[in-house]
C-alpha cells in the first residue's frame, strides 16, 4: 500500500495496511514504525512528529492521524460531475476494441456504483449515463446488433 496525502484515500490505505499488518502479526509498536514507510516523504515527516507516534500505540496513532485530515472518515466520494466527466471524455473518443470498452467501464463503474449506492442517481440514470458515454459509432453498432438478435427490440 502507499499513501500520497490524498485525504479521500486515507481510510482505504489504513484498511489495506491493517490487513497486511495482521497477516504479518505485527505489534502496535511495529505498525507505528512501519506504516510511515508507505507514505510520501512529506507525509512521513508530518506523521512522525505527532505525539501519538512516540506512544507506539497504533490505535491512538491512527486516531490522531485521522483527526488531522478533515473529512477523511467519509472515505472516497464522487459527484455527478465526476461521472459526467468520464462519460463526456469517453463519448468524445473512439471505442473500437473490447479493451477500450473495458477501460471505459473501469472508469465508469466505481463512480456510478458509489453514486447509486448513496442515492445520488437511480439505476435508470446510471444506465443512461453509461449509454451516453459510448461514442455514437459504438451505440449505432450495438443498436444494429440488438435489432438483429432481439425480435422485440426497437
Amino acid at each position: 500500500p502507499s499513501f500520497n496525502g490524498e485525504t479521500s484515500e486515507l481510510l482505504e490505505f489504513f484498511e489495506i495496511f491493517e490487513d497486511l499488518a495482521s497477516s504479518c502479526s505485527l505489534t502496535d509498536e511495529q505498525k507505528c514504525k512501519i506504516i510511515v514507510w508507505y507514505t510520501d516523504p512529506l507525509t512521513k515527516r508530518f506523521w512522525v512528529t505527532l505525539t501519538s507516534y512516540k506512544s507506539k500505540d497504533y490505535t491512538v496513532f491512527k486516531k490522531s492521524i485521522l483527526a488531522k485530515y478533515p473529512r477523511a472518515n467519509r472515505g472516497l466520494q464522487y459527484t455527478i460531475q465526476d461521472l459526467e466527466h468520464v462519460v463526456l471524455n469517453s463519448a468524445n473518443s473512439e471505442i473500437t476494441t473490447e479493451t477500450e470498452l473495458h477501460q471505459y467501464y473501469q472508469q465508469f463503474h466505481p463512480i456510478a456504483v458509489w453514486l447509486e449506492t448513496n442515492s445520488k442517481i437511480s439505476a435508470r440514470e446510471r444506465d443512461r449515463y453509461f449509454w451516453q458515454g459510448l461514442p455514437h459509432s459504438a451505440r449505432k453498432a450495438i443498436n444494429c446488433r440488438l435489432e438483429l438478435k432481439e425480435t422485440n427490440y426497437t
